[in-house]
């Protein structure tokens, strides 16, 4: 505070002086040292040498702790004295999400420090990496190999310490890896290091511009709900093993968020996570739903762009190989006939495809492919009417507008035939996370220890535990994402949202009647 003259009858006047505060600098410094470390494994893809690479970082962390707390919301100053647990609850997380990332890093710049892999003593963990099937295909399509999806180019070899995953993406996710072999350089090692910190930043700067487009209440309940996100089994697991997911799931998210004010650039984003994945391009069909036209022309423009650019530097031969050979293998599950010989990998299959192969290693009968590919088939059905039908109505709020993305995403992930827990249930726990509309805080922590604990059963337990462990997660993955979007298309009365009926109401939602939504003139 300092004082001054006021206006009136020359009084002396107390004028409040604007600081950081404690809080937002707090925050700050624990953003800015996941983002260093993180940094640092990027600068080590690069090649640069230690000393070199760390002096960079720690330039870059006081940069950020000098000029991020101004970007934080106001509302976060003198929170410690306004909510004391919970500020200090989100202190001990976030000290430990720091550290958490930390540790991983050191694993990601040399695998061969094992004991610090998420899981040290788990040997899927420390030789599984799904980048080896990226960027061997790269490698591959290099070397003229005809048929890149023929798994026989993959299976029983090793890139470093990893076992080679084969390849089942379209034809134009190849440039992704292209242009990462391209700026990291031939040593996969490099590839792999550059790839983490490329997918870590894309995730940091999803959940900070989706932060910044909601309401102020939520604002804060999505800040202080992010050391949860950062903590959860799938980000932690899809990180480590370096699955695209979390960066396909991520480019969508900021493709909504910046649609508002670049339909353009948002149009760019969701072609570039839908031609990669497919899965996002539930999201064109909920914006041509909406009737969103100048988004939709340009997520269309882009993605004809993409795929004409793809054709263009890999040539014709791996989109026919891809229509005739691999697109079958897919649709009848035989592609992942390697993940669905281990009991293991059934059980954490959250993709509705895996229910039959679950009920036959129960030893039911009859529980084929064929009865996958049919349930496959009806929840794909399902999901885009699920997206039609949420469309019905402009979201009533920013924050529910994210969560139908997020739901949508969600769905999408599983309708693969092999959806593994590992990373697929990632876009759930940020769902849950950030929409402070429907979901309270206890049954946040229920959910998010649904999803995560099963990670901790050993691969080698029996697949009954395994099956039932896993089990809630799948079911939340589905039912939650769903009823959010048949809420979502229910037409109501302003400024009026029904609680839910059934068990799902009684256990995850809050009564919404109680809820007050702001103005959201700028969502469409």
């Amino acid at each position: 505070m300092r004082e001054g003259i006021g206006t009136e009858h020359n009084r002396t006047v107390k004028i409040p002086i604007k600081r950081y505060g404690i809080e937002r600098l707090t925050v700050a410094c624990i953003i800015a040292f996941i983002t260093g470390f993180i940094l640092y494994v990027g600068f080590r893809g690069l090649g640069l040498q230690f000393i070199t690479a760390i002096t960079i970082a720690a330039l870059i962390f006081v940069f950020e702790v000098i000029f991020l707390p101004r970007l934080l919301p106001d509302a976060l100053n003198g929170i410690r004295k306004q909510r004391p647990w919970m500020s200090r609850a989100w202190l001990v997380l976030g000290l430990i999400a720091a550290i958490q990332t930390a540790r991983l890093s050191v694993f990601m710049v040399d695998p061969s420090l094992s004991q610090y892999s998420l899981f040290p003593g788990v040997k899927w963990y420390i030789e599984h990496c799904c980048l080896t099937a990226y960027s061997e295909s790269a490698r591959l399509l290099g070397d003229g190999e005809k048929n890149i999806f023929d798994p026989q180019n993959f299976y029983g070899r090793k890139v470093a310490s990893f076992n080679v995953d084969p390849y089942h993406y379209p034809p134009p996710f190849l440039l992704l890896p292209l242009m990462v072999r391209g700026v990291a350089g031939g040593d996969f090692l490099n590839v792999r290091a550059f790839w983490f910190a490329l997918n870590a930043l894309l995730l940091m700067l999803a959940i900070w511009l989706l932060i910044y487009r909601l309401e102020p209440g939520s604002r804060l309940r999505a800040i202080g709900m992010a050391p949860l996100i950062w903590l959860s089994m799938p980000v932690l697991a899809g990180l480590q093993v370096s699955n695209v997911q979390i960066m396909v799931i991520s480019i969508s998210v900021i493709a909504w968020a910046i649609f508002p004010r670049q339909a353009a650039a948002g149009g760019m984003l969701l072609a570039m996570s839908s031609v990669a994945k497919i899965f996002p391009g539930i999201l064109f069909v909920y914006l041509a739903a909406q009737r969103k036209w100048r988004e939709v022309i340009w997520t269309a423009v882009f993605a004809f762009v993409l795929i004409l650019l793809a054709f263009l530097i890999i040539g014709p031969h791996p989109f026919k190989m891809f229509i005739e050979y691999e697109m079958p293998r897919l649709s009848s599950g035989e592609a992942f006939s390697g993940p669905f010989s281990k009991l293991f990998a059934v059980a954490r299959n959250m993709a509705p495809f895996g229910i039959p192969l679950k009920l036959g290693g129960l030893g039911i009968s009859g529980m084929t492919l064929e009865i996958g590919r049919i349930i496959s088939m009806i929840y794909l059905l399902g999901v885009v009417s699920l997206a039609i039908w949420s469309a019905r109505r402009p979201p009533r709020s920013n924050t529910e507008a994210a969560s139908i993305w997020l739901s949508l995403l969600s769905l999408g992930t599983l309708v693969s035939p092999f959806a593994p827990a590992s990373y697929v249930l990632s876009s759930l726990v940020w769902l849950v996370c950030i929409n402070r509309e429907i979901f309270r805080l206890p049954s946040v922590l229920i959910i998010w220890l649904l999803i995560s604990g099963p990670f901790l059963i050993s691969q080698e337990a029996p697949f009954l535990l395994l099956l039932i462990c896993y089990l809630p997660a799948q079911v939340l993955a589905v039912s939650i994402p769903a009823v959010i979007l048949w809420q979502a298309g229910k037409r109501h009365p302003a400024k009026q949202v029904r609680q839910p009926e059934g068990i799902m109401s009684k256990l995850f939602f809050r009564n919404q009647s109680q809820l007050h939504f702001e103005n959201t003139k700028n969502l469409r």
